[in-house]
């Protein structure tokens, strides 16, 4: 699952729903630094998109990204003092609060030990933003914010440059 969300979430863009100020927020909540941290801007991304240049549906995508902010928190670390619940109901409430501001909520998974949200701020033809948090098994907080424009038309080159295969998968409307 983790890897399904990584890479959807690294294929999708975030909205400026103040991610800085949720990321700031957990941090604080958490009380430990994160396992994982990436703080790709605009410059090191066009050079990426550049250095990806012979693969066209990866620069395709990269190309209009300005930011991808990773955060990996492991909760069942020893320096872990938070209060699971609490962290809970603030992704459960920022979810809500990106709905209120007119962002698409994409997939979520609400269970005993998992609380998952992925919304996409959707234009017509792009993907304008994409916020993923994911609290997984009650032990791993993954949160990550793409910002920038992905043109539907790239996202699908690069599902299918990759064999990406959402077949499988139910929803339930």
């Amino acid at each position: 699952m983790k890897k399904i969300l990584l890479l959807t979430s690294l294929l999708i863009l975030t909205t400026q729903v103040k991610a800085e100020d949720v990321m700031q927020k957990l941090q604080a909540m958490i009380g430990v630094e994160p396992s994982v941290e990436v703080n790709l801007g605009a410059a090191m991304l066009g050079l990426l998109s550049g250095m990806t240049s012979e693969e066209k549906h990866v620069s395709d995508v990269m190309k209009n990204l300005t930011e991808i902010s990773v955060r990996v928190y492991d909760l069942d670390d020893d320096d872990f003092k938070g209060d699971l619940n609490q962290i809970k109901s603030f992704i459960n409430a920022t979810a809500d609060e990106m709905k209120a501001l007119g962002m698409q909520q994409l997939a979520a998974i609400r269970e005993d030990d998992s609380t998952v949200y992925i919304m996409a701020e959707m234009g017509a033809d792009a993907m304008q933003g994409l916020s993923v948090i994911a609290l997984d098994d009650d032990s791993e907080l993954v949160v990550i914010k793409i910002g920038g424009q992905i043109m539907m038309k790239d996202l699908a080159g690069l599902m299918n440059r990759f064999d990406v295969d959402l077949s499988d998968i139910d929803v339930d409307l």
